[in-house]
């Protein structure tokens, strides 16, 4: 009984552990679409003479499936089981995706931006289209 007993407490407390240790897949697609809007070496706007990057600033003339596959990207032959994103500035109408992406949606997360194009800036969404593994 007190074996039985041990079992049982190891258990609910493994249980226990995974519950509250849980991330959910909205905060994890979030953390890892902030480098879209954030990072110089995605989309944001940097600035050439001081170098600045102005987060929630997206380039348009970097927003293109190139470069989204050289920030983020996918293992050709397991990269379904990650996550995968669709990119779409909502009034331009502009879409990209990640290589594993097959239009499967799971969610969408949505962020205001401005958008840079020549020298104007104008306010834009973000819908960021997520297929979960």
């Amino acid at each position: 009984v007190i074996v039985i007993v041990v079992f049982a407490f190891v258990w609910v407390l493994g249980t226990y552990e995974a519950r509250v240790t849980a991330v959910s897949p909205k905060l994890k697609a979030e953390l890892i679409s902030l480098r879209f809007t954030q990072s110089g070496d995605c989309f944001a706007y940097v600035d050439p003479f001081t170098e600045r990057t102005y987060p929630g600033v997206i380039d348009l003339e970097k927003f293109t499936e190139e470069r989204l596959f050289a920030c983020y990207h996918t293992a050709p032959e397991e990269g379904y089981k990650e996550f995968n994103f669709l990119l779409r500035l909502e009034q331009k109408d502009k879409l990209i995706k990640t290589n594993n992406y097959f239009h499967k949606d799971d969610f969408t997360l949505y962020k205001e931006v401005l958008i840079k194009e020549g020298n104007s800036f104008r306010k834009d969404r973000l819908m960021v289209y997520v297929q979960s593994g």
